[in-house]
């Protein structure tokens, strides 16, 4: 841990967060402001905390502890136990927190609200279990996309809302520098050369033991895979959510017969956005590797099958998203190369410069106590 003093506590519970965190850190980090990070060791967040250079500077505190109702509710007093015991160790030591942030840490929020101090939380699906966040934090920041309508409907007081322009994504996307060599050096690492006309494909399995799942999606990977792996001159690339999927998935293509020339499970960490970027095609059961391809040019295909977040749906309408709700829609599915001219306009720091605006009022109001 850095030294003490002055203090942002920042909890990392997934590995989407860990991208979305990094420059809110870095910039406090730089700015002087002493920041402690903890993580939860589930999917790759502590592995990518690594791959960004923040090894050292954090502590990992738990784990999933299954995908049950009642273990996650174990789970979720488990740790939040365990982060308070933590937390009140460094306030004891000199830490003087003046806000816990998160994109949606319930344990993060159980533990900082027993412990008396500002809550900042972010979300951007509304329907998934939100009603820890909206009567723990003091503030909750969200996408303008998410309508008040909505906000009223699942119960966040309009005096706690805060809302930034754009996609969270924005905040880390805005600073990505492509690697021009990845996608030739990624595919030869997996046996495969990008000949002439490859089209590279990624696959993000749903997310089965989030709050959002619905099961709905699992059928649908598996007509996706049928299609891709019975490509032509495609490759493809599947991103499992953890280990066990991983491994799961593994043994299913190697029963159906599909050979490991025609694929890869990816079991170790790497730059997600150079991956997505060098992509012809993103097919996902999630929403934040989604709105990273759409943010970088590469075509998306959703196959999340619950509930319909206000943000999906006008990307949606915009045609930046198509979604993949049966396997009639599979057919649709273009198996393609992207244009080698391809121009992405990146996005600018508006959302960067907007959490770190609203850290910095906690900051201000804790320094004029």
């Amino acid at each position: 841990m850095a030294a003490l003093g002055r203090s942002i506590w920042i909890d990392l519970d997934n590995a989407p967060h860990v991208p979305l965190f990094v420059p809110i850190i870095r910039h406090f980090r730089d700015s002087g402001i002493n920041v402690i990070v903890t993580a939860r060791d589930h999917a790759q967040t502590v592995e990518l905390l690594r791959l960004k250079g923040l090894d050292g500077t954090f502590e990992v505190i738990g784990r999933h502890y299954g995908k049950s109702k009642l273990s996650k509710v174990r789970g979720l007093i488990l740790r939040s136990l365990q982060l308070r015991s933590s937390i009140r160790k460094l306030q004891k030591a000199g830490a003087d927190i003046s806000v816990a942030v998160s994109h949606g840490s319930r344990s993060m929020a159980l533990a900082a609200r027993s412990l008396g101090m500002p809550i900042l939380t972010m979300y951007d699906y509304e329907y998934t279990e939100t009603s820890i966040f909206n009567r723990f934090s003091d503030k909750v920041l969200v996408p303008d996309g998410i309508p008040d309508e909505v906000l009223d409907e699942i119960g966040l007081a309009a005096a706690k809302r805060l809302k930034y322009p754009g996609l969270k994504e924005e905040l880390y996307v805005s600073g990505f520098r492509p690697n021009k060599d990845f996608r030739r050096q990624f595919l030869q690492q997996n046996g495969t050369e990008d000949s002439s006309g490859l089209v590279l494909g990624l696959i993000r399995p749903p997310a089965t033991t989030a709050n959002y799942h619905a099961g709905g999606s699992e059928g649908l990977v598996d007509d996706v895979l049928e299609l891709l792996l019975s490509a032509d001159n495609t490759f493809t690339v599947i991103v499992p959510r953890s280990a066990e999927q991983g491994r799961q998935m593994a043994d299913d293509l190697k029963t159906a017969g599909f050979q490991d020339t025609q694929y890869a499970i990816l079991d170790d960490v790497v730059e997600g956005m150079d991956l997505v970027y060098a992509a012809d095609l993103l097919i996902s059961g999630g929403g934040t590797m989604n709105r990273e391809a759409a943010l970088l040019g590469t075509p998306v295909y959703s196959i999340f099958t619950g509930r319909q977040g206000s943000l999906d749906a006008e990307m949606e309408r915009r045609g930046v998203i198509r979604f993949i709700r049966n396997g009639k829609d599979v057919g649709e599915i273009e198996l393609k190369p992207k244009p080698k001219d391809l121009i992405v306009e990146l996005p600018d720091d508006r959302v960067q410069r907007a959490v770190i605006e609203q850290i910095d009022r906690f900051l201000e109001i804790k320094q004029s106590i």
